[in-house]
Protein backbone atom coordinates (compact mmCIF):
# COMPACT_ATOMS: atom_id res chain seq x y z
CA UNK A 1 0.00 0.00 0.00
CA UNK A 2 1.34 3.39 -0.95
CA UNK A 3 0.42 5.17 2.28
CA UNK A 4 1.72 4.84 5.80
CA UNK A 5 -0.08 2.67 8.28
CA UNK A 6 -2.00 4.66 10.84
CA UNK A 7 -1.54 3.22 14.29
CA UNK A 8 -4.04 4.48 16.80
CA UNK A 9 -4.69 3.50 20.33
CA UNK A 10 -8.01 3.40 22.12
CA UNK A 11 -8.29 5.52 25.26
CA UNK A 12 -10.44 4.27 28.08
CA UNK A 13 -12.00 6.00 31.05
CA UNK A 14 -10.80 4.69 34.36
CA UNK A 15 -13.69 4.51 36.82
CA UNK A 16 -13.41 4.22 40.61
CA UNK A 17 -14.14 0.77 41.98
CA UNK A 18 -17.09 1.03 44.37
CA UNK A 19 -18.89 -2.32 44.52
CA UNK A 20 -19.42 -5.60 42.73
CA UNK A 21 -21.34 -6.34 39.56
CA UNK A 22 -24.70 -7.34 40.97
CA UNK A 23 -23.32 -6.97 44.51
CA UNK A 24 -21.44 -9.36 46.76
CA UNK A 25 -18.14 -11.18 46.42
CA UNK A 26 -14.60 -10.15 47.36
CA UNK A 27 -12.87 -10.47 43.97
CA UNK A 28 -10.80 -13.49 45.10
CA UNK A 29 -10.69 -16.82 43.31
CA UNK A 30 -12.86 -19.71 44.40
CA UNK A 31 -10.49 -22.13 46.24
CA UNK A 32 -12.24 -25.16 44.79
CA UNK A 33 -11.87 -23.77 41.28
CA UNK A 34 -8.17 -23.12 41.86
CA UNK A 35 -7.65 -26.64 43.09
CA UNK A 36 -9.40 -27.99 40.03
CA UNK A 37 -7.18 -26.02 37.67
CA UNK A 38 -4.50 -28.68 37.72
CA UNK A 39 -6.76 -31.22 36.02
CA UNK A 40 -9.77 -29.31 34.71
CA UNK A 41 -9.58 -28.75 30.91
CA UNK A 42 -11.67 -25.58 31.16
CA UNK A 43 -8.86 -23.97 33.16
CA UNK A 44 -6.63 -24.10 30.08
CA UNK A 45 -6.68 -20.93 27.98
CA UNK A 46 -6.04 -22.27 24.48
CA UNK A 47 -7.84 -21.04 21.38
CA UNK A 48 -6.99 -24.23 19.50
CA UNK A 49 -8.75 -26.35 22.14
CA UNK A 50 -11.52 -23.84 22.83
CA UNK A 51 -12.32 -21.94 19.61
CA UNK A 52 -14.44 -18.81 20.10
CA UNK A 53 -18.17 -19.28 20.45
CA UNK A 54 -20.55 -17.93 17.85
CA UNK A 55 -21.56 -14.32 18.53
CA UNK A 56 -24.86 -14.32 20.41
CA UNK A 57 -24.11 -17.43 22.49
CA UNK A 58 -25.64 -16.96 25.93
CA UNK A 59 -25.71 -18.74 29.29
CA UNK A 60 -28.44 -19.94 29.63
CA UNK A 61 -29.28 -21.92 27.54
CA UNK A 62 -25.61 -22.71 26.84
CA UNK A 63 -23.52 -24.02 29.72
CA UNK A 64 -20.26 -22.35 28.66
CA UNK A 65 -18.83 -19.66 26.37
CA UNK A 66 -15.38 -19.55 24.75
CA UNK A 67 -13.80 -16.13 24.21
CA UNK A 68 -11.32 -15.06 21.54
CA UNK A 69 -8.36 -16.08 23.72
CA UNK A 70 -9.64 -19.64 24.13
CA UNK A 71 -10.79 -19.10 27.72
CA UNK A 72 -13.93 -20.92 28.86
CA UNK A 73 -16.55 -18.84 30.70
CA UNK A 74 -19.31 -20.22 32.90
CA UNK A 75 -21.82 -19.13 35.54
CA UNK A 76 -22.20 -21.04 38.80
CA UNK A 77 -24.72 -19.93 41.42
CA UNK A 78 -24.82 -16.46 39.90
CA UNK A 79 -21.02 -16.04 39.88
CA UNK A 80 -19.05 -15.65 36.63
CA UNK A 81 -15.94 -17.79 36.05
CA UNK A 82 -13.26 -17.44 33.39
CA UNK A 83 -10.88 -20.39 32.93
CA UNK A 84 -11.90 -21.83 36.28
CA UNK A 85 -11.34 -18.62 38.27
CA UNK A 86 -13.80 -15.94 39.24
CA UNK A 87 -13.95 -13.10 36.71
CA UNK A 88 -13.88 -10.09 38.96
CA UNK A 89 -16.46 -9.98 41.74
CA UNK A 90 -19.96 -10.95 40.70
CA UNK A 91 -23.20 -12.28 42.14
CA UNK A 92 -26.77 -12.67 41.01
CA UNK A 93 -25.77 -13.00 37.35
CA UNK A 94 -28.71 -14.40 35.39
CA UNK A 95 -27.34 -14.06 31.85
CA UNK A 96 -23.83 -14.21 30.36
CA UNK A 97 -23.60 -13.18 26.71
CA UNK A 98 -20.84 -13.44 24.09
CA UNK A 99 -21.50 -10.79 21.44
CA UNK A 100 -19.26 -9.23 18.79
CA UNK A 101 -16.07 -10.29 20.53
CA UNK A 102 -17.03 -9.21 24.05
CA UNK A 103 -18.50 -10.83 27.15
CA UNK A 104 -21.54 -9.16 28.73
CA UNK A 105 -23.38 -10.01 31.94
CA UNK A 106 -26.85 -9.15 33.22
CA UNK A 107 -27.65 -9.42 36.91
CA UNK A 108 -30.90 -10.00 38.77
CA UNK A 109 -31.52 -6.23 38.89
CA UNK A 110 -31.35 -6.18 35.05
CA UNK A 111 -28.12 -4.16 35.08
CA UNK A 112 -25.68 -4.82 32.22
CA UNK A 113 -21.90 -4.97 32.32
CA UNK A 114 -19.18 -5.63 29.73
CA UNK A 115 -15.84 -7.30 30.46
CA UNK A 116 -13.33 -4.71 29.36
CA UNK A 117 -9.70 -4.07 30.24
CA UNK A 118 -9.71 -6.76 32.95
CA UNK A 119 -12.80 -5.43 34.71
CA UNK A 120 -16.57 -5.11 34.47
CA UNK A 121 -17.71 -1.79 33.02
CA UNK A 122 -21.28 -0.49 33.03
CA UNK A 123 -22.93 -1.24 29.70
CA UNK A 124 -26.24 -2.12 28.05
CA UNK A 125 -27.61 -5.07 26.16
CA UNK A 126 -25.61 -4.90 22.89
CA UNK A 127 -28.17 -6.78 20.82
CA UNK A 128 -30.19 -4.47 18.54
CA UNK A 129 -33.56 -6.01 19.35
CA UNK A 130 -33.07 -5.73 23.10
CA UNK A 131 -30.92 -2.65 23.55
CA UNK A 132 -31.90 -0.73 26.68
CA UNK A 133 -30.05 1.84 28.82
CA UNK A 134 -28.12 0.40 31.71
CA UNK A 135 -29.05 1.34 35.26
CA UNK A 136 -25.93 2.64 36.96
CA UNK A 137 -25.10 0.32 39.87
CA UNK A 138 -22.85 1.20 42.72
CA UNK A 139 -19.70 -0.63 41.67
CA UNK A 140 -17.51 -2.08 38.96
CA UNK A 141 -15.56 -5.26 39.81
CA UNK A 142 -11.92 -6.07 39.03
CA UNK A 143 -9.85 -9.09 38.09
CA UNK A 144 -6.27 -9.98 37.16
CA UNK A 145 -6.79 -11.56 33.75
CA UNK A 146 -5.80 -9.68 30.61
CA UNK A 147 -8.19 -10.05 27.68
CA UNK A 148 -8.18 -7.69 24.74
CA UNK A 149 -9.46 -4.18 25.42
CA UNK A 150 -12.33 -3.02 23.22
CA UNK A 151 -14.84 -0.20 23.30
CA UNK A 152 -18.58 -0.76 23.24
CA UNK A 153 -21.03 0.42 20.64
CA UNK A 154 -24.51 -0.35 19.39
CA UNK A 155 -24.73 -2.74 16.48
CA UNK A 156 -25.45 -1.49 13.01
CA UNK A 157 -28.90 -1.68 11.48
CA UNK A 158 -29.05 -5.00 9.59
CA UNK A 159 -28.85 -4.71 5.83
CA UNK A 160 -28.56 -7.11 2.93
CA UNK A 161 -25.17 -7.52 1.28
CA UNK A 162 -25.04 -6.25 -2.29
CA UNK A 163 -22.92 -7.43 -5.20
CA UNK A 164 -19.19 -6.66 -5.32
CA UNK A 165 -18.56 -3.95 -7.94
CA UNK A 166 -15.94 -4.86 -10.53
CA UNK A 167 -14.68 -1.29 -10.95
CA UNK A 168 -13.53 0.54 -7.82
CA UNK A 169 -11.01 2.91 -6.29
CA UNK A 170 -9.01 3.45 -3.09
CA UNK A 171 -9.80 6.32 -0.73
CA UNK A 172 -8.68 7.23 2.80
CA UNK A 173 -11.36 9.14 4.69
CA UNK A 174 -9.76 8.25 8.02
CA UNK A 175 -6.49 9.91 7.01
CA UNK A 176 -8.09 13.33 6.68
CA UNK A 177 -6.86 15.79 4.06
CA UNK A 178 -8.80 15.94 0.81
CA UNK A 179 -10.67 12.75 1.64
CA UNK A 180 -12.26 14.39 4.67
CA UNK A 181 -12.49 18.00 3.45
CA UNK A 182 -14.16 17.37 0.08
CA UNK A 183 -17.86 16.61 0.69
CA UNK A 184 -18.56 12.91 0.41
CA UNK A 185 -21.41 13.60 -2.00
CA UNK A 186 -18.92 15.37 -4.28
CA UNK A 187 -16.54 12.41 -4.10
CA UNK A 188 -19.41 10.04 -4.88
CA UNK A 189 -20.37 12.11 -7.92
CA UNK A 190 -16.77 11.95 -9.16
CA UNK A 191 -16.67 8.18 -8.76
CA UNK A 192 -19.97 7.80 -10.59
CA UNK A 193 -18.61 9.93 -13.43
CA UNK A 194 -15.54 7.69 -13.65
CA UNK A 195 -17.63 4.53 -13.48
CA UNK A 196 -15.76 3.41 -10.34
CA UNK A 197 -18.56 2.44 -7.97
CA UNK A 198 -16.51 0.36 -5.51
CA UNK A 199 -14.75 2.26 -2.73
CA UNK A 200 -11.98 0.71 -0.61
CA UNK A 201 -11.62 2.54 2.71
CA UNK A 202 -8.83 1.69 5.16
CA UNK A 203 -9.55 1.31 8.87
CA UNK A 204 -7.10 0.87 11.74
CA UNK A 205 -9.13 1.31 14.94
CA UNK A 206 -12.56 1.05 16.50
CA UNK A 207 -13.33 4.74 16.10
CA UNK A 208 -12.43 4.49 12.42
CA UNK A 209 -14.89 1.61 12.06
CA UNK A 210 -17.52 3.92 13.50
CA UNK A 211 -16.51 6.73 11.14
CA UNK A 212 -16.92 4.54 8.07
CA UNK A 213 -20.20 3.06 9.30
CA UNK A 214 -21.77 6.30 10.53
CA UNK A 215 -20.33 8.88 8.13
CA UNK A 216 -18.73 7.44 4.99
CA UNK A 217 -21.34 4.86 4.00
CA UNK A 218 -24.34 7.19 4.33
CA UNK A 219 -22.34 10.14 2.98
CA UNK A 220 -21.35 8.33 -0.20
CA UNK A 221 -24.92 7.32 -0.92
CA UNK A 222 -26.51 4.24 -2.40
CA UNK A 223 -24.67 4.32 -5.75
CA UNK A 224 -21.24 3.75 -4.16
CA UNK A 225 -20.38 0.47 -2.44
CA UNK A 226 -17.91 0.68 0.45
CA UNK A 227 -15.32 -2.06 0.80
CA UNK A 228 -13.66 -1.77 4.23
CA UNK A 229 -10.01 -2.76 4.65
CA UNK A 230 -9.56 -3.37 8.38
CA UNK A 231 -6.03 -3.64 9.74
CA UNK A 232 -5.92 -4.86 13.34
CA UNK A 233 -2.18 -4.26 13.51
CA UNK A 234 -0.86 -6.66 16.19
CA UNK A 235 1.57 -4.15 17.73
CA UNK A 236 -1.30 -1.72 18.34
CA UNK A 237 -2.92 -4.03 20.89
CA UNK A 238 -3.02 -1.88 24.06
CA UNK A 239 -3.19 -4.93 26.33
CA UNK A 240 0.42 -5.76 25.38
CA UNK A 241 1.76 -2.59 27.02
CA UNK A 242 4.52 -2.37 24.41
CA UNK A 243 5.47 -6.05 24.46
CA UNK A 244 5.97 -8.02 21.24
CA UNK A 245 2.78 -9.69 19.99
CA UNK A 246 2.38 -13.44 19.78
CA UNK A 247 0.20 -15.45 17.44
CA UNK A 248 -2.32 -15.78 20.26
CA UNK A 249 -2.42 -12.07 21.11
CA UNK A 250 -2.64 -11.11 17.43
CA UNK A 251 -5.52 -13.54 16.97
CA UNK A 252 -7.42 -12.18 19.96
CA UNK A 253 -6.90 -8.52 19.06
CA UNK A 254 -7.97 -9.05 15.45
CA UNK A 255 -10.90 -11.26 16.45
CA UNK A 256 -12.41 -8.61 18.70
CA UNK A 257 -11.99 -5.80 16.17
CA UNK A 258 -13.42 -7.90 13.34
CA UNK A 259 -16.42 -9.00 15.38
CA UNK A 260 -17.13 -5.40 16.32
CA UNK A 261 -16.80 -4.36 12.68
CA UNK A 262 -19.23 -7.08 11.61
CA UNK A 263 -21.93 -5.56 13.81
CA UNK A 264 -21.29 -2.03 12.54
CA UNK A 265 -20.69 -2.78 8.86
CA UNK A 266 -23.26 -5.48 8.30
CA UNK A 267 -24.34 -5.60 4.69
CA UNK A 268 -21.07 -4.74 2.97
CA UNK A 269 -20.52 -7.27 0.17
CA UNK A 270 -16.84 -7.79 0.93
CA UNK A 271 -14.40 -6.93 3.71
CA UNK A 272 -10.61 -7.10 3.56
CA UNK A 273 -8.34 -7.72 6.54
CA UNK A 274 -4.71 -6.67 6.84
CA UNK A 275 -2.49 -4.77 4.45
CA UNK A 276 0.79 -5.94 2.96
CA UNK A 277 1.84 -7.92 6.01
CA UNK A 278 4.37 -9.78 3.86
CA UNK A 279 6.54 -6.64 3.73
CA UNK A 280 6.51 -6.06 7.49
CA UNK A 281 9.04 -8.56 8.80
CA UNK A 282 12.36 -8.52 10.62
CA UNK A 283 14.02 -9.43 7.32
CA UNK A 284 13.24 -8.33 3.74
CA UNK A 285 11.57 -10.75 1.36
CA UNK A 286 14.22 -12.87 -0.38
CA UNK A 287 14.48 -13.64 -4.09
CA UNK A 288 11.13 -13.23 -5.87
CA UNK A 289 9.04 -14.10 -2.83
CA UNK A 290 7.68 -17.07 -4.75
CA UNK A 291 8.68 -19.60 -2.05
CA UNK A 292 7.53 -19.84 1.56
CA UNK A 293 11.18 -19.88 2.63
CA UNK A 294 11.63 -16.35 1.24
CA UNK A 295 9.89 -14.80 4.28
CA UNK A 296 10.79 -13.95 7.86
CA UNK A 297 9.99 -16.86 10.16
CA UNK A 298 9.98 -14.76 13.35
CA UNK A 299 7.02 -12.55 12.49
CA UNK A 300 5.19 -15.12 10.36
CA UNK A 301 3.08 -16.59 13.21
CA UNK A 302 2.05 -13.09 14.33
CA UNK A 303 0.62 -12.23 10.92
CA UNK A 304 -1.00 -15.65 10.70
CA UNK A 305 -2.69 -15.02 14.04
CA UNK A 306 -3.98 -11.63 12.91
CA UNK A 307 -5.47 -13.04 9.70
CA UNK A 308 -7.01 -16.06 11.41
CA UNK A 309 -8.51 -13.90 14.14
CA UNK A 310 -9.93 -11.44 11.63
CA UNK A 311 -11.70 -14.15 9.66
CA UNK A 312 -13.04 -15.95 12.72
CA UNK A 313 -14.12 -12.72 14.42
CA UNK A 314 -16.20 -11.55 11.48
CA UNK A 315 -17.70 -15.00 10.96
CA UNK A 316 -18.67 -15.20 14.65
CA UNK A 317 -21.23 -12.50 13.81
CA UNK A 318 -21.86 -13.10 10.10
CA UNK A 319 -22.43 -16.82 10.48
CA UNK A 320 -24.31 -17.10 7.18
CA UNK A 321 -21.36 -15.75 5.20
CA UNK A 322 -23.32 -12.89 3.63
CA UNK A 323 -20.15 -10.79 3.43
CA UNK A 324 -17.20 -12.31 1.60
CA UNK A 325 -13.86 -12.07 3.39
CA UNK A 326 -10.41 -11.29 2.01
CA UNK A 327 -7.73 -12.39 4.48
CA UNK A 328 -4.47 -12.74 2.56
CA UNK A 329 -2.88 -9.30 3.20
CA UNK A 330 -0.21 -9.59 0.51
CA UNK A 331 1.64 -6.82 -1.30
CA UNK A 332 1.11 -8.92 -4.39
CA UNK A 333 3.56 -8.95 -7.30
CA UNK A 334 5.43 -12.29 -7.23
CA UNK A 335 4.85 -13.12 -3.57
CA UNK A 336 3.28 -16.49 -4.25
CA UNK A 337 5.10 -18.06 -1.31
CA UNK A 338 3.17 -15.84 1.11
CA UNK A 339 -0.18 -17.18 -0.07
CA UNK A 340 1.07 -20.76 -0.08
CA UNK A 341 2.40 -20.66 3.46
CA UNK A 342 -0.57 -18.86 4.99
CA UNK A 343 -3.20 -20.94 3.21
CA UNK A 344 -1.56 -24.34 3.78
CA UNK A 345 -0.16 -24.00 7.32
CA UNK A 346 3.49 -23.97 6.25
CA UNK A 347 6.16 -21.73 7.80
CA UNK A 348 9.35 -20.29 6.26
CA UNK A 349 11.45 -22.67 8.35
CA UNK A 350 9.87 -25.58 6.49
CA UNK A 351 7.63 -26.84 9.29
CA UNK A 352 4.08 -27.83 8.40
CA UNK A 353 0.81 -28.55 10.18
CA UNK A 354 0.37 -25.03 11.54
CA UNK A 355 -3.05 -23.31 11.66
CA UNK A 356 -4.41 -22.45 8.24
CA UNK A 357 -5.64 -18.98 7.26
CA UNK A 358 -9.11 -19.00 5.72
CA UNK A 359 -10.18 -16.62 2.97
CA UNK A 360 -13.05 -16.40 0.50
CA UNK A 361 -11.16 -14.30 -2.04
CA UNK A 362 -7.49 -13.94 -3.00
CA UNK A 363 -6.34 -10.30 -3.06
CA UNK A 364 -3.51 -8.98 -5.16
CA UNK A 365 -1.72 -5.62 -5.35
CA UNK A 366 -0.17 -4.60 -8.63
CA UNK A 367 1.54 -1.46 -9.92
CA UNK A 368 2.90 -0.51 -13.31
CA UNK A 369 6.49 -1.36 -12.38
CA UNK A 370 5.40 -5.00 -12.14
CA UNK A 371 4.53 -5.15 -15.82
CA UNK A 372 1.85 -7.58 -16.94
CA UNK A 373 0.55 -9.91 -14.18
CA UNK A 374 0.07 -12.60 -16.83
CA UNK A 375 3.61 -12.29 -18.17
CA UNK A 376 6.28 -10.77 -15.94
CA UNK A 377 9.81 -11.54 -14.79
CA UNK A 378 11.39 -11.82 -11.36
CA UNK A 379 14.86 -10.89 -10.17
CA UNK A 380 15.75 -14.58 -10.37
CA UNK A 381 15.13 -14.54 -14.14
CA UNK A 382 11.95 -16.59 -13.78
CA UNK A 383 8.90 -15.82 -15.91
CA UNK A 384 5.55 -15.76 -14.10
CA UNK A 385 1.87 -15.76 -14.93
CA UNK A 386 0.74 -14.70 -11.46
CA UNK A 387 -2.98 -14.91 -12.20
CA UNK A 388 -2.69 -18.45 -13.53
CA UNK A 389 -0.57 -19.52 -10.55
CA UNK A 390 -3.09 -18.18 -8.02
CA UNK A 391 -6.09 -19.48 -9.93
CA UNK A 392 -4.68 -22.98 -10.36
CA UNK A 393 -3.42 -23.26 -6.78
CA UNK A 394 -6.53 -22.10 -4.89
CA UNK A 395 -9.48 -21.95 -7.31
CA UNK A 396 -10.80 -18.85 -5.52
CA UNK A 397 -11.95 -15.51 -6.92
CA UNK A 398 -9.14 -12.96 -7.33
CA UNK A 399 -9.46 -9.26 -6.63
CA UNK A 400 -6.91 -6.51 -7.25
CA UNK A 401 -7.54 -4.46 -4.11
CA UNK A 402 -4.82 -2.06 -5.25
CA UNK A 403 -3.67 -1.39 -8.80
CA UNK A 404 -2.14 1.78 -10.15
CA UNK A 405 0.59 3.67 -11.97
CA UNK A 406 3.96 4.38 -10.39
CA UNK A 407 4.89 8.04 -10.03
CA UNK A 408 7.93 7.75 -12.32
CA UNK A 409 5.71 7.13 -15.35
CA UNK A 410 5.17 9.98 -17.77
CA UNK A 411 1.61 11.01 -18.60
CA UNK A 412 1.84 9.20 -21.93
CA UNK A 413 3.15 6.02 -20.28
CA UNK A 414 0.40 6.17 -17.66
CA UNK A 415 -2.31 6.59 -20.27
CA UNK A 416 -0.91 3.69 -22.26
CA UNK A 417 -0.78 1.48 -19.16
CA UNK A 418 -4.39 2.30 -18.27
CA UNK A 419 -5.64 1.67 -21.81
CA UNK A 420 -3.94 -1.75 -21.83
CA UNK A 421 -4.50 -2.91 -18.25
CA UNK A 422 -8.20 -2.26 -17.61
CA UNK A 423 -9.37 -4.30 -20.64
CA UNK A 424 -7.00 -7.10 -19.61
CA UNK A 425 -8.51 -7.17 -16.12
CA UNK A 426 -11.98 -7.43 -17.60
CA UNK A 427 -10.86 -10.26 -19.90
CA UNK A 428 -9.38 -12.07 -16.89
CA UNK A 429 -12.88 -12.44 -15.42
CA UNK A 430 -13.49 -15.41 -17.67
CA UNK A 431 -9.95 -16.79 -17.67
CA UNK A 432 -8.90 -16.51 -14.02
CA UNK A 433 -12.07 -15.51 -12.13
CA UNK A 434 -10.90 -11.95 -11.48
CA UNK A 435 -13.89 -10.27 -9.81
CA UNK A 436 -12.76 -6.67 -9.60
CA UNK A 437 -10.15 -4.02 -8.94
CA UNK A 438 -9.70 -0.88 -6.85
CA UNK A 439 -7.58 1.74 -8.59
CA UNK A 440 -4.99 3.52 -6.45
CA UNK A 441 -6.16 6.27 -5.74
CA UNK A 442 -8.60 9.21 -6.08
CA UNK A 443 -6.50 12.16 -4.79
CA UNK A 444 -2.78 12.84 -4.56
CA UNK A 445 -1.73 12.84 -0.93
CA UNK A 446 1.49 13.42 1.05
CA UNK A 447 2.61 9.81 0.49
CA UNK A 448 2.71 10.17 -3.30
CA UNK A 449 1.11 11.55 -6.45
CA UNK A 450 -0.86 8.42 -7.28
CA UNK A 451 -4.19 10.21 -7.63
CA UNK A 452 -6.51 10.53 -10.58
CA UNK A 453 -7.07 14.02 -9.19
CA UNK A 454 -4.49 16.38 -7.72
CA UNK A 455 -4.41 17.40 -4.06
CA UNK A 456 -6.49 20.41 -5.17
CA UNK A 457 -9.12 18.14 -6.75
CA UNK A 458 -8.12 19.10 -10.30
CA UNK A 459 -8.42 16.41 -12.95
CA UNK A 460 -5.19 14.93 -14.30
CA UNK A 461 -4.89 13.74 -17.92
CA UNK A 462 -5.30 10.15 -16.70
CA UNK A 463 -8.82 10.99 -15.48
CA UNK A 464 -10.22 10.77 -18.99
CA UNK A 465 -8.08 7.72 -19.75
CA UNK A 466 -9.60 5.77 -16.87
CA UNK A 467 -13.10 7.00 -17.60
CA UNK A 468 -12.85 5.93 -21.23
CA UNK A 469 -11.32 2.54 -20.43
CA UNK A 470 -13.98 1.74 -17.83
CA UNK A 471 -16.82 2.89 -20.09
CA UNK A 472 -15.52 0.77 -22.96
CA UNK A 473 -15.33 -2.29 -20.71
CA UNK A 474 -18.86 -2.02 -19.30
Amino acid sequence: MKFQTLRSYSIYLVVPILAACGGGGDGKSDPTAVAANAVDPVAVVDVAKHPPSVSGTAIPPATSINDEWGAVWSVKNGVVYRAGRTAGSTSGVKLLLWYAGKVYSQNSDNNWWVWQNSSWVVSADPRPAASTPATTPTTAPTTTTTPTTTPTSAAAIPTTASAIPFFGINEHYNYGGMYASVPLATQAATLSDLGLTGNRQDIHSYDQIDAVANTVIPGMGSKITIMPMIDAYPWDDPSLNGQTPTEESAYAYAYSMAAYAATKLKGVPVVEFGNEYDLDGDQPVANDGANVSDYDNNTWPIWRGALRGSYDGWRSVDTAGATKIIATASSGFLHLGWYKGMLTGTQPDGTTGHPVVKTDIIQLHWYSDGGDPENTWGVTGTNYNVLKSLHDAYNLPIMFTEIGVNTDFTTAQAQEYIAKTIPELVAAKATYNVIGFNWYELYDDPTGDYGILTSNAAQKPIYSAIKQAVAAAQ
